[in-house]
């Protein structure tokens, strides 16, 4: 069995001799080296690499970019490493329009929580992966046979129905699973970790290992290739695009289940007060979109989460939670941030038409892709991205 463990690496910086000295980096040097505990070390390392250069991505600052990451990966001792960067994306849209795949060209980016995965998942294909497991630059792996448990199961019968990916839980710094309670008061209405913390409480009270959810992390999440050539991640949804795609591909016909037994350690970065501001405005911009989507009606349940957000007090909530934010920064004396706050109620007013048939109709096309990649692979564009 071919396995690619991916990891995706988001850098936003003003100028390329920044690169060395971003925590985004550091962190991902931490997750990288950390695979080193691996048992099974028979395994591709895939790094897909976002540059979101302040003032845009000239064509001499990519190169410097490209180089610049690869001195600092290349002495962390993987064996087999795969290092994509914004350098080498336009090679690959090339690559799809040559085949007739124009419709996928502003849609394979590495700007995007979905787009950065889906880049992912098409160079797995290119490398003829079998099982590809996502891990999030700010995770290290503490089991030496954590990639064994990721492929146990998969691509097997369970309960009647085929294994096609899984996904596990996130061990905080405090070694405990259940998400600390909340402590911004702006947030009554908007207390997300209540709701997931039911999630993870349900599947640890199973009796089985493996046990149906209503979410995933993208963080810990095993992918088999009958599942992944087929469905992609959703390049319409802002953020939320694990639980999206256990939602797309439940859909459409493929099981993917929850391992108590897979876990990986999460280790983020202290969260900001702008973190938890563009988290807010991406959450509802993400439960609108996925309201939107299941209007077609749904064939599982997502009940506590995402469920909660997806009922029609979405919106006073969203309203709300927006005007107390808003609020606090006054508070604060902080004008600007307390006025953009309050554009979040302009996400109510934003057309978002054809939610299920846009995603099916950019599915058709990655199949598509997908089969070319297979039929005809990548190894002349893919030939200077290894390490």
């Amino acid at each position: 069995m071919n396995k690619a463990i991916i990891i995706p690496i988001y850098l936003r910086l003003n100028e390329p001799e920044e690169i060395p000295h971003l925590e985004g980096l550091n962190l991902a040097n931490r997750a990288i080296e950390s695979l080193s505990l691996l048992e099974d070390q028979n395994f591709t390392l895939i790094v897909p690499v976002c540059f979101d250069l302040k003032g845009g991505d000239e064509e001499d600052a990519l190169i410097e970019m490209d180089r610049l990451i690869r001195k600092e990966l290349k002495d962390l001792g993987s064996k087999r490493m795969l290092i994509f960067t914004s350098q080498q994306l336009q090679p690959l849209r090339q690559y799809l329009v040559k085949r007739n795949l124009k419709n996928l060209y502003s849609l394979i980016d590495l700007k995007g929580f979905s787009k950065i995965r889906n880049t992912g998942l098409l160079l797995a294909q290119a490398l003829l992966m079998d099982v590809v497991v996502f891990i999030d630059n700010d995770e290290i792996i503490e089991d030496p046979h954590y990639l064994k448990v990721a492929c146990e199961n998969l691509n097997q019968r369970w309960n009647g129905k085929l294994v096609s990916g899984k996904g596990g839980f996130y061990v905080n710094s405090n070694g405990m699973i259940l998400l600390p309670s909340q402590y911004l008061w702006w947030r009554f209405l908007w207390n997300k970790t209540k709701w997931m913390n039911q999630v993870w409480e349900r599947i640890l009270s199973s009796k089985d290992r493996l046990v149906p959810s209503s979410m995933l992390l993208g963080g810990n999440l095993v992918l088999h290739r009958h599942l992944f050539r087929s469905v992609p991640f959703d390049p319409y949804i802002p953020r939320g695009e694990d639980t999206d795609y256990l939602i797309n591909a439940t859909q459409l016909g493929f099981c993917l289940l929850f391992d108590k037994q897979l876990q990986i350690k999460h280790l983020h970065p202290e969260r900001t007060e702008n973190f938890y501001q563009e988290e807010l405005r991406g959450d509802i911009e993400r439960f609108l979109y996925e309201r939107e989507k299941t209007k077609v009606g749904l064939g599982m349940n997502l009940d506590p989460y995402p469920g909660y957000f997806l009922k029609r007090s979405l919106y006073p909530r969203a309203i709300l939670t927006s005007l107390f934010l808003s609020l606090d920064y006054l508070s604060k004396k902080e004008w600007k941030k307390a006025k953009d706050c309050l554009s979040n109620i302009d996400l109510f007013f934003q057309e978002r038409h054809g939610g299920w048939l846009r995603y099916l109709k950019f599915r058709s096309n990655w199949e598509m892709a997908m089969g070319k990649i297979q039929e005809e692979g990548m190894d002349e564009l893919l030939e200077s991205c290894w390490v």
